[in-house]
C-alpha cells in the first residue's frame, strides 16, 4: 500500500492522486488585462439577442427546479432529427454525458475501447469507472485509425467510444469509416459517438454519423451539444440521441435528477429556431480558421486539417514552451497531448482580432 492509499482509505484507488485542473483559471499576471481566450474551445460571438430575451423570460421562475428532460424542447429537436422522442436525454453539456455513457455499460476492470487521442477530459471518465481502457494509436497524421480501433474489441470490452470531429485534432471520419465503426462493433458492445463538433462537419460538407447509426443493428448513442455552434457553453447544455429508450433511462439513472440550469431549455429552444444565427457562427468561424492556416503555413508550418472551430499544429519544439510564452502575452493557446504530439500547438478560433494577435505574437515567440 502507497503512503497515499495509507492516508486517505476512504478514497477510491482510482481518485487518489489526481490533481483537480482548472482550465478557466485566470492567473495572476492575467488579472485585469485583455487576454485573447483561444484555448478552450468556445464560440467568439455572445448568443443572440433572441437567446438572451428567452433566458429574461425565464428568470422569474429560478426558484423552482427545472424539468431535465427538456419537455418543449424535445419535441422540437426529435422532429428534425427524425428520431423518437423516448430516445433523446439531456445533460450539463455533452461533458455530463460522457460520464454517464461510461457509468451505464462499463463496470471496474471491465473493458473499454478508445482512440489514444482524444479530448483528455475521457481521462477522467475513465478513471471514474475504473476500466480496463484499450487505448487504440491514431494515425501518424493524428486521425482516427478505425480499423485498428474495431480490431482492438475483446470478449469483455462493454463499451466502444469514437469521435467525429475529433477533439484535439479538429479531423472528422468519412461516411465510410463511420460505417465501418457501426458495422464492426459487436451487438454487444455499447458504441459511442461523441458528436459535439456535428454542425461543424456538416459545414464543411462531412457525414451525419446519426444518420449512418441508425441501421445499425447493435446498441449506441450519439452526444450533441449546443455549448459550441449555439454559443451556449455557460449553460451547460447537451443531449445524447440512443438507439433504445432503456439507454435513456440508464442514463437518467446515474444523471442527477435536477442536472439542468433553469434557463438552459428556454435558451436552446431559442437558438434552435434561430438558424440563421449559428450559420453566422459556422461561417465566422470558417474565415478566421482559414486566415489562422493561411498564416501557419506563410511560417513554413503545415497545420492538421481541421473542419472544427480550433486548429492544431506541429511547430517544432515543445508546445507547452510555446503556449506558457503566448500566455505570458496575453494571447491563450494550448496543446495537444500524447507524447508524439508534444510539439503541437492547438487555438481555438477567435474574431478577426484574436487572429491577428495569434499570428503576431507567435511570430515573435518562435523567432
Amino acid at each position: 500500500m502507497s503512503n497515499s492509499e495509507a492516508d486517505t482509505p476512504y478514497i477510491r484507488p482510482n481518485f487518489q492522486n489526481v490533481p483537480f485542473w482548472n482550465p478557466t483559471k485566470i492567473l495572476d499576471h492575467e488579472i485585469g488585462k485583455h487576454i485573447h481566450r483561444m484555448d478552450l474551445n468556445e464560440c467568439p460571438y455572445p448568443p443572440s439577442p433572441e437567446v438572451i430575451a428567452a433566458m429574461h423570460s425565464v428568470a422569474h421562475t429560478l426558484n423552482r427546479y427545472p424539468d431535465g428532460t427538456c419537455p418543449e424542447l424535445t419535441p422540437l429537436v426529435a422532429e428534425r432529427l427524425g428520431v423518437p422522442q423516448e430516445t433523446i436525454t439531456w445533460g450539463g453539456g455533452s461533458t455530463q454525458l460522457l460520464t454517464s455513457i461510461a457509468e451505464i455499460s462499463v463496470a471496474p476492470g471491465q473493458n473499454l475501447v478508445a482512440p489514444n487521442l482524444v479530448w483528455k477530459r475521457f481521462q477522467g471518465v475513465y478513471k471514474i469507472v475504473d476500466a480496463n481502457v484499450t487505448a487504440v494509436p491514431n494515425r501518424a497524421d493524428g486521425s482516427i485509425d478505425v480499423e485498428a480501433l474495431t480490431n482492438a474489441i475483446g470478449n469483455d470490452t462493454r463499451l466502444l467510444i469514437c469521435v467525429t470531429p475529433n477533439n484535439p485534432t479538429g479531423m472528422m471520419l468519412s461516411e465510410d469509416e463511420i460505417r465501418h465503426v457501426s458495422e464492426n462493433t459487436p451487438e454487444n458492445v455499447l458504441l459511442f459517438m461523441d458528436e459535439a463538433y456535428h454542425e461543424f462537419a456538416i459545414h464543411a460538407g462531412g457525414p451525419n454519423a446519426l444518420e449512418i447509426l441508425k441501421d445499425r443493428k447493435g446498441p449506441w448513442a450519439v452526444t450533441r451539444t449546443f455549448s459550441k455552434a449555439y454559443a451556449l457553453a455557460g449553460v451547460r447544455l447537451g443531449y445524447a440521441i440512443c438507439s433504445s429508450p432503456e439507454i435513456v433511462d440508464a442514463i437518467r439513472m446515474v444523471s442527477s435528477t435536477f442536472n439542468l440550469n433553469g434557463m438552459a431549455e428556454a435558451a436552446a429552444m431559442a437558438a434552435w429556431n434561430q438558424p440563421e444565427y449559428t450559420q453566422f457562427i459556422l461561417d465566422k468561424n470558417a474565415e478566421e480558421r482559414a486566415r489562422v492556416e493561411a498564416g501557419l503555413r506563410d511560417m513554413g508550418y503545415e497545420p492538421m486539417q481541421s473542419v472544427t472551430n480550433f486548429v492544431s499544429c506541429d511547430i517544432g519544439r515543445p508546445g507547452m514552451e510555446v503556449v506558457a510564452a503566448m500566455r505570458e502575452r496575453g494571447v491563450r493557446i494550448s496543446t495537444v497531448g500524447g507524447d508524439e504530439f508534444a510539439n503541437y500547438i492547438r487555438l481555438s478560433m477567435g474574431i478577426p482580432e484574436d487572429t491577428d494577435a495569434f499570428l503576431k505574437e507567435l511570430r515573435e515567440v518562435l523567432k
